[in-house]
């Protein structure tokens, strides 16, 4: 098993939806976003990735903490 920060993948700031399997991160660089699909699929096999500013993020993980 991988060990891995829930917050982040390879330094990208990330939000992790387990219930709906989705991967929220923030990423800055156009070659890496190309290759977030299989970057999730190899750490989160069977969820999809979305790409989000920063902002978004933020509210994103403020949200899946509520929900705990």
């Amino acid at each position: 098993m991988k060990k891995f920060k829930e917050n982040e993948i390879w330094g990208m700031p990330c939000a992790i939806d387990h219930k709906n399997k989705r991967v929220y991160l923030k990423c800055e660089s156009a070659i890496t976003a190309i290759g977030i699909g299989a970057l999730v699929e190899q750490y989160y096999p069977g969820y999809k990735g979305h790409l989000v500013s920063l902002n978004r993020l933020n509210e994103i993980r403020d949200s899946l903490e509520t929900v705990h």
